[in-house]
């Protein structure tokens, strides 16, 4: 039998890893920092780009006298 008197599933049992930090708020700010991660991929994902008309005009015209100068 064992001396240990804290059952294992103790919440506010303080554990920590061999640097000393505490092992509970390491996986809190792992959490914290997935739930920022899949905020921010969902923000992106909303973002649309539309470029100004004169920008389109002047892709096709640069791509137009690409494709002539390889006709010649």
């Amino acid at each position: 039998m064992s001396n240990f008197t804290l059952p294992v599933s103790t919440p506010n049992c303080a554990v920590t890893d061999p640097e000393g930090k505490l092992m509970q708020e390491n996986s809190e700010l792992a959490r914290e920092e997935e739930k920022l991660h899949l905020q921010t991929i969902q923000m992106l994902n909303k973002v649309q780009y539309s470029p100004r008309p004169s920008t389109l005009v002047a892709i096709f015209d640069y791509a137009q006298s690409v494709e002539e100068e390889r006709r010649f």
